[in-house]
């Protein structure tokens, strides 16, 4: 999905989409076995023997997850399908392909199951705001990513997510803060969207909150969301949104780099242009006819 040159990613895993639509939608029983990656450092294995299939996850800052909010999400979605995971990973199903009822559905939750175990404290505090209970919660912090957390701050009348971003390269981070800076720009003249600020020092809402992080990290991102943000379809949108929105950063600041790249040498190759047809031409002798050298009067 895209909107004026920009990519949304799919929050569904691809690798994990096409190797369970051929077993839950079109008949495949082959035994395979896949170990894969995505974005946050997450990790996959998947395990598929005739009827059962076992999908593994590793990822950070998942016991922290499901004490504020992933076991809801797991209970409503999977319900009867968690297993022990297998060694180095964090939470596993297991089913057997006959016995689901809908297979369409566990297809498209097993498919986004990232966005699925990060999505359970942003939707509690979501079911708080539209029940007018939100001031009642705490403040929840995902540790996702090595240096890099993001905060749930409920308030009476909105929910703050707050994302500390730090990158390690030094021009990522100089990419970043433009694109978080822009977010704060662009939002000024969309008046129905929610408010952003960008600042490379801690929020107010995090002021009574003791936490650690690097001084020179990128900065903090806050969305401040209001009940019109999320009602109806437009709150798993928003929960998409913000589950995803780590993913979308980096994925265009690599988008951009590249870009850079080409036009740098699109220039450095104009720029050879220009100086091989500047080249003076090297004089040689002219001969006449006879064979004697030509030598033309000043």
């Amino acid at each position: 999905m895209a909107t004026k040159g920009l990519v949304f990613l799919d929050s569904k895993n691809a690798i994990l989409l096409e190797t369970l639509q051929s077993r839950l939608l079109e008949g495949n029983r082959d035994e395979c076995e896949f170990e894969f990656s995505d974005f946050d450092d997450v990790s996959y294995r998947v395990l598929c023997q005739g009827d059962n299939i076992k999908v593994n996850i590793s990822m950070r800052g998942l016991n922290e997850l499901r004490s504020s909010g992933t076991d809801l999400v797991i209970d409503r979605l999977f319900p009867g399908l968690e297993v022990n995971p297998d060694p180095k990973y964090d939470f596993a199903i297991q089913f057997n392909i006959s016995s689901i009822s809908n297979p369409q559905k566990l297809l498209t939750d097993i498919s986004e199951l990232k966005r699925n175990l990060l999505s359970g404290p942003i939707e509690v505090a979501f079911d708080a705001l539209l029940s007018k209970t939100s001031n009642h919660l705490p403040i929840t912090i995902i540790n996702y990513r090595p240096n890099e957390t993001i905060f749930v701050c409920p308030a009476p009348a909105k929910i703050v997510v707050i994302f500390l971003v730090d990158f390690n390269d030094i021009t990522d981070k100089s990419l970043a803060r433009i694109f978080l800076q822009e977010f704060v720009e662009a939002q000024r003249s969309i008046r129905t969207a929610p408010p952003v600020n960008f600042s490379r020092e801690p929020p107010l809402e995090l002021a009574n909150l003791r936490f650690t992080y690097n001084p020179d990290a990128t900065g903090f991102l806050s969305f401040g969301l209001e009940e019109r943000h999320i009602t109806g379809d437009k709150k798993q949108t928003a929960i998409t949104l913000l589950t995803g929105f780590r993913s979308y950063l980096y994925y265009h600041i690599k988008c951009s780099k590249t870009y850079l790249h080409m036009r740098m040498r699109k220039k450095v190759a104009g720029w050879l242009q220009v100086l091989n047809r500047a080249r003076p031409e090297i004089e040689t002798e002219k001969k006449t006819m006879g064979g004697k050298t030509f030598v033309r009067k000043p």
